[in-house]
């Protein structure tokens, strides 16, 4: 797919346009909570087939890009899945609680910014974001957002680096104990991490804050933004049941289904997103600005 520029600050020509409804970017689910981007878990679709990229432009004055650090997660078990013990918002989709092992891995310390995406983008193994593109601007070191799963996949490869499976993911959230949130079982609040209505994004609005910008939500690998800012996209498609029929070491994740997981909710999510064991289900051409990704090798 080429490269397709959206008519903004005076660049480029318009194209075809898909973008969420406002219907995709609403609803609730089980006991009330809103979804992790406020729309249904159920995976709405956007509304056209079409994809507009944004401009490709180069940046005046390059900022420095360096690749993220990674945090090793060693081998063993953890308990995944919603811990009853100390979580009382359970949903179907996270039981049963079952002990994983999984191999030793590394994972990046934080989100994918949006000067590290520009980098690939440049090199012409990534597609242009959607929306908020804004590399070399104020946003440079905020997460890349409005990317679709092709696209996070896309770039893990050209880092020589995959994206997370959905257990490596969470257990690089919570570590071995089961923890409700990354940081502990204590309450969420915007020193920790970046939710709705803690105004952290560019001028006192909600929106994504920089990449690293909650040193207190660290997770017990030093894993940073597990909770909040942007949802993230694994590796995993997305079933249901799969906790009751996945084998206990290195689950690769459920065969071919219509959707992808997502996880650890965003700046546009309630507090109930924010935990660890918190399943969201999107299709893989679904964009938004709430959405962003990091690697793991």
């Amino acid at each position: 797919m080429s490269f397709c520029a959206l008519a903004i600050v005076g660049l480029g020509a318009a194209c075809t346009v898909r973008g969420a409804s406002v219907s995709d970017l609403t609803g609730s689910v089980d006991k009330g909570a809103a979804a992790a981007d406020d729309r249904p878990a159920s995976g709405a679709a956007p509304g056209s087939d079409g994809v507009v990229r944004q401009q490709s432009y180069k940046c005046v004055t390059l900022p420095v890009s360096e690749p993220s650090k990674m945090a090793l997660v060693p081998a063993g078990p953890f308990l995944m899945g919603c811990n009853p013990d100390v979580d009382d918002q359970c949903r179907k989709d996270e039981l049963p609680t079952h002990m994983v092992t999984v191999s030793d891995f590394e994972i990046d310390i934080t989100e994918v910014s949006q000067i590290q995406y520009y980098d690939c983008v440049a090199s012409g193994a990534c597609l242009a974001p959607t929306c908020d593109w804004d590399p070399c601007g104020a946003r440079v070191n905020h997460p890349v957002v409005c990317v679709s799963r092709h696209d996070a996949a896309d770039y893990c490869a050209w880092q020589k680096k995959r994206m997370p499976t959905e257990a490596e993911w969470e257990k690089a959230a919570r570590g071995t104990d089961g923890l409700k949130f990354p940081w502990g079982n204590g309450d969420v609040d915007c020193t920790r991490t970046n939710m709705v209505g803690c105004k952290a994004g560019l001028d006192g609005k909600d929106g994504t804050s920089p990449v690293g910008s909650h040193p207190e939500g660290a997770s017990p690998y030093g894993v940073l933004d597990m909770a909040g800012n942007v949802v993230e996209w694994v590796a995993d498609y997305y079933q249901a049941n799969y906790y009751a029929i996945s084998p206990p070491n290195d689950p690769p994740g459920p065969t071919k289904q219509e959707m992808f997981v997502g996880r650890g909710g965003g700046w546009r999510s309630v507090a109930y997103w924010h935990r660890t064991s918190t399943r969201d289900d999107y299709e893989p051409e679904y964009f938004k600005n709430a959405g962003g990704f990091r690697c793991a090798k």
